[in-house]
């Protein structure tokens, strides 16, 4: 790895310490190369762990002002911190160069790479496709913005590399080679960090960059390549789309039925679309669709994603926790619409500066009634004529357990973050699950 020799004679400043940072700052220093950490808290997550197995490391935490950073050589950043940022915007004046992990880990390596961004659906879409590629015998490496991080994968003797990647991740990426690359779709989040939904979608389109094979969503504009080239997914009228054939529903690859929509256990058109989405970006690779079919079989989908939790009195108890902005919502909402009579949605957190109008239609069509709770519940009281704010999430299960009816689910969708009441999605999820457990029939 000649770049790692480069670095070695470097001043390198790793910013923002976190889980991100402190992988980086492992793997440099894994590599002999000590880095400068730098951190705007006074006590960061992981300063512990630096002062008591990193002594050589110089630290500077507190406001980044006092961190000299057009200084460095070369400064990665997490993921969680703005490249116009005050400080940092300056180093970048300066000269500087400023990259993330991602960007370091494409810069080191030389094995195919399957990438996947989008607002929703990410973290099923690369599962799966570790699973696909699992049956056929690769040993995957799965990543990124998901489970390990992308320079600790490095480490290991993988065959291929399948990352999911953030906007964030992608602004400061600009040499990864991919061999596969998808946007599945692009709704507005995020907007308490960037300027407007077109630059969040010019972020999502970096991954395009350098891609060998592009795939993109049919039935959303956002996700075109800029060259407007590319293998199109959607559920009907597309390379990749579902198509009837002796009787039945398929899987079909460029108007070539492939395997039968029953082959796949996870339920919802969300999810034929994800399936749709895999078979798209493997395609490269000439896999045997049997691999397909043990892969759609065996995998039931990921927690707090439109998972059951409970079927309480007639009605259904659906934790989607994980859908942290209005796209996954809706997308939640029509996933259930044909199996269920109507939905009690419980909604609301931090909906980090978004526009909720986009939800009337969905929850007029869909929903029985809304329960909204949280940092801007009542931001969703507009949105349906039988909307209640209460004080949280424990209120809004047993609320919306008087208000369902027999036939219908109760659905945790709350298209905002959690980080106003909980530490994160999963937390929140879990809370709802326990409380649903306990409900009385």
């Amino acid at each position: 790895m000649q770049y790692l020799n480069e670095l070695r004679n470097k001043n390198i400043t790793v910013l923002g310490l976190g889980i991100t940072g402190l992988g980086i700052v492992r793997f440099l220093l894994s590599h002999d190369i000590t880095p400068r950490v730098v951190d705007s808290r006074a006590v960061p997550p992981g300063s512990q762990w630096l002062a008591d197995n990193a002594p050589d490391c110089e630290a500077v935490f507190g406001p980044l002002a006092q961190a000299s950073l057009p200084s460095a050589d070369l400064i990665i950043i997490s993921p969680g911190i703005a490249l116009f940022e005050q400080s940092v915007a300056e180093a970048i004046a300066h000269g500087v160069e400023v990259i993330g992990d991602i960007e370091l880990f494409a810069r080191l390596n030389t094995k195919p790479v399957i990438a996947v961004t989008g607002s929703n659906g990410k973290s099923t879409v690369v599962s799966l496709a570790t699973e696909v590629l699992t049956q056929a015998g690769y040993k995957v490496g799965l990543g990124g913005n998901i489970g390990t991080a992308a320079l600790d994968l490095l480490e290991q003797n993988f065959d291929v590399f399948v990352l999911e990647l953030s906007s964030f991740q992608l602004e400061t990426t600009k040499s990864l080679v991919c061999t596969s690359a998808m946007i599945l779709n692009v709704t507005e989040d995020h907007m308490d960090r960037y300027p407007d939904f077109a630059a969040y979608c010019q972020a999502k389109q970096r991954i395009y960059q350098h891609a060998q094979h592009v795939v993109f969503n049919a039935t959303d504009n956002n996700t075109l390549a800029n060259a407007g080239v590319g293998v199109s997914v959607a559920l009907a009228q597309a390379d990749y789309c579902l198509q009837t054939h002796e009787g039945d529903l398929y899987f079909a690859a460029h108007q070539q039925p492939i395997l039968p929509v029953s082959s796949l256990t996870m339920v919802g058109k969300h999810n034929q679309f994800n399936a749709l989405a895999v078979m798209a970006l493997l395609e490269p690779l000439n896999l045997d669709k049997a691999a397909f079919a043990a892969a759609f079989k065996n995998f039931t989908g990921l927690a707090h994603r439109c998972q059951l939790v409970a079927d309480v009195a007639g009605v259904k108890y659906f934790n989607d926790s994980k859908a942290t902005n209005v796209g996954a919502t809706v997308a939640a909402l029509e996933s259930l619409t044909d199996d269920v009579n109507k939905i009690v949605l419980i909604a609301g957190g931090d909906a980090k500066g978004a526009d909720l109008s986009p939800l009337r239609e969905p929850l007029q069509a869909a929903c029985r009634a809304v329960i909204c709770f949280g940092q801007d519940g009542a931001k969703f009281l507009p949105l349906h004529e039988q909307s209640h704010l209460v004080a949280d999430l424990q209120h809004a299960i047993l609320k919306a357990q008087s208000l369902a009816q027999n036939g219908d689910a109760v659905l945790l969708a709350p298209a905002c973050a959690s980080i106003d009441m909980f530490p994160n999605y999963m937390i929140r999820g879990e809370a709802f699950c326990k409380a649903v457990a306990e409900l009385a029939p």
